[in-house]
C-alpha cells in the first residue's frame, strides 16, 4: 500500500468517524462514495464496490464502537430503545452481508441511492417530538430494525442514516434522543456485517486500518462537538450528506 493511499483512507477515517459522532450516524452514507470515488482522483488504487463495502462496514463498525462508548454515558440513552431496535437490525444486517454476493455491483449501487433518497424524504418530514419518550412499540422497533438491518447489510452500511429519520418521524423522538442512541443501533447493526465480510475476504487489512484509526480517533470528538450544537444544525448536516451522497452516485 503506498502513501497514497494510506493518507486518502486515513482521511477519509477522519471524516467518517467525526460525522458519525456529530449526528449519530456509522459515516456509511458518505464513506462508501468517498472509497469508490475519491482514491482514484488522487491516483491511488480504484476500489470495487464489494471491497469498498467492507471497508465502509470496518469503518462503520469502529467508529461507532468508538462513538457508543460516549453516548451510552448520555441521559438520554435508551437501553430498550437500542435493544430492540438493534436486535432486530443485527439478523438483518446478517442475513443482508450474507446474501450480498447474489446482486451486482450496479444493483448494490442502486439499492443504496434508492435507501438513501426515501432517508432524506424523511428528514424533510416535520414532527413534533412526542413528550413521552420511554414508551416503544416493541414490535415495530423489531421489525423495522430487521429490514434497514439487511438493506445496511447489503451495502456494508450501519443504516443510521435511516435509523435517524425513522426515530424522528416515526417514533418522534427529539434530535438529542435521536443522536444519543442511533450509534449505538448502528453499532450493533454493524457487528454482523463487520464479520460476515471479514470472513468473506471483503475487507483488506492493509487499506482498513488507516481507515479506522481515523474513525476511532475523531468520533468521539464529532460527539462532543454534536452535543454543542442545535438540533436544527444535526439535521441539516445528515440532509446535506445524503444529498452529496446520491449526486456522487448517480452522477
Amino acid at each position: 500500500m503506498d502513501i497514497i493511499n494510506m493518507i486518502v483512507m486515513l482521511l477519509i477515517g477522519v471524516f467518517g468517524g467525526f460525522i458519525s459522532g456529530l449526528v449519530g450516524i456509522g459515516g456509511a452514507i458518505i464513506i462508501y462514495p468517498a472509497i469508490l470515488l475519491l482514491p482514484p482522483l488522487f491516483g491511488a488504487s480504484a476500489y470495487g464496490a464489494f471491497i469498498a463495502s467492507g471497508l465502509t462496514s470496518s469503518q462503520v463498525f469502529f467508529s461507532t464502537l468508538s462513538g457508543s462508548l460516549k453516548a451510552r454515558k448520555k441521559a438520554e440513552f435508551s437501553p430498550k430503545l437500542v435493544m430492540n431496535m438493534g436486535g432486530g437490525m443485527i439478523i438483518g444486517s446478517t442475513l443482508g452481508a450474507i446474501i450480498a454476493n447474489l446482486f451486482s455491483p450496479t444493483f448494490i449501487n442502486i439499492i443504496y441511492i434508492v435507501f438513501a433518497i426515501f432517508a432524506l424524504i424523511l428528514m424533510f418530514i416535520k414532527v413534533k417530538p412526542a413528550s413521552q419518550v420511554t414508551n416503544f412499540n416493541i414490535p415495530l422497533l423489531i421489525i423495522i430494525g430487521f429490514i434497514v438491518g439487511v438493506i445496511s447489510g447489503i451495502v456494508g452500511a450501519g443504516g443510521a442514516f435511516i435509523i435517524i429519520p425513522i426515530l424522528l418521524v416515526l417514533f418522534k423522538l427529539p434530535m438529542n434522543t435521536v443522536v444519543a442512541n442511533s450509534i449505538v443501533i448502528a453499532f450493533i447493526s454493524s457487528i454482523g456485517a463487520f464479520v460476515i465480510k471479514f470472513i468473506q475476504g471483503y475487507i483488506p487489512f492493509e487499506d482498513a486500518i488507516f481507515l479506522i484509526i481515523g474513525s476511532i480517533l475523531f468520533a468521539p470528538i464529532g460527539l462532543k462537538v454534536g452535543n454543542k450544537i442545535p438540533s436544527v444544525i444535526q439535521k441539516s448536516i445528515v440532509s446535506i450528506l445524503i444529498t452529496i451522497a446520491i449526486l456522487q452516485l448517480i452522477f
